[in-house]
């Protein structure tokens, strides 16, 4: 009994050990990888949104866009066109809607070219109609224009016309090389006579060997 009372005052002498404190540990390797550099990003962010929003434009900043704009619309225009060329040049059937952009248009010359063949083998007589591709108003002033080139033309054509044989044109290939040599002689006479070469294409719509 006597025991039991001295273990509890002895029990009841002993004081509670005060509890340690733990430590905060801030974790500054964290805080410069990850903390830091988005600090550091949203100010950036901000005084260049806020510079932005409120700092006026300049003349020569205006003037810049101004001039990028032009630049943009041009660029569209051009590919625009370059899509025009590109589409297929016939409308359906029964369409309303004109075509306006470049197509072929074809002028026949007037009347017949007839001479004789080299070394008097033969004659030859065609008729000949040549193609420009440009919009319908340019084409129609232009062809107005080769009309009055027609004379001059008609000559240097039919001075080609008497080197060649019978037997010559008597093949499709020989007529495809006449064809060719034809528009090659139209272009370079009418860069002699101060027009633009324009011409794209000669079609024989009559050729007549005997």
């Amino acid at each position: 009994m006597e025991d039991d009372l001295i273990d509890t005052e002895t029990k009841s002498d002993e004081q509670p050990k005060p509890k340690r404190k733990k430590k905060l540990i801030i974790p500054w390797k964290a805080l410069a990888l990850y903390v830091l550099p988005a600090l550091v990003v949203f100010i950036i962010f901000f005084v260049m949104h806020k510079s932005f929003v409120q700092a006026p434009l300049s003349r020569e900043e205006i003037a810049a866009l101004l001039v990028n704009n032009q630049k943009e619309e041009l660029s569209d225009n051009k590919s625009e066109e370059k899509q025009v060329e590109d589409k297929n040049e016939k409308l359906p059937q029964n369409s309303n809607i004109p075509f306006l952009g470049p197509r072929h248009f074809y002028h026949q010359f007037t009347g017949a070219l007839a001479t004789d063949l080299k070394n008097e083998s033969g004659i030859l007589t065609i008729e000949i109609a040549v193609s420009i591709f440009m919009g319908k108003l340019n084409a129609e002033a232009y062809f107005e224009n080769f009309m009055t080139f027609e004379p001059a033309l008609r000559s240097v054509i039919l001075a080609l016309m008497r080197t060649k044989t019978k037997t010559q044109l008597e093949t499709n290939e020989g007529k495809e090389v006449l064809k060719l040599e034809i528009l090659e002689t139209i272009n370079n006479e009418l860069v002699k006579l101060g027009a633009k070469p324009e011409i794209k294409t000669v079609q024989l719509t009559k050729l007549l060997l005997i």
